[in-house]
């Protein structure tokens, strides 16, 4: 039998402030970062962030938490969980 691993759910924030300087919690992982986007896997779901100048300025895994400044043109959840019958019926 295999041994899974439950990890309790962290919570998701996100703020952004005036559209160049945000933080943002329930971050499990970063699967990528350029000037033009952040690919981020949250507890919600994938995040992908685009805009210009972006930086992640500091990413603790510890604790999930992700500070990043940029100028933030758009904000897109994906892959979060949902049954199938649910996509089918859409």
């Amino acid at each position: 039998m295999e041994k899974t691993e439950n990890k309790p759910r962290r919570n998701h924030e996100l703020k952004l402030s005036e559209r160049n300087k945000g933080y943002l919690t329930g971050i499990e992982k970063v699967i990528s970062s350029c000037d033009t986007s952040l690919c981020l896997v949250s507890s919600c779901g994938n995040l992908s962030i685009t805009g210009e100048n972006l930086k992640i300025i500091k990413f603790n895994a510890d604790d999930g938490t992700l500070d990043f400044e940029g100028t933030v043109n758009s904000l897109k959840y994906s892959g979060a969980k949902q049954s199938l019958i649910k996509r089918i019926f859409k």
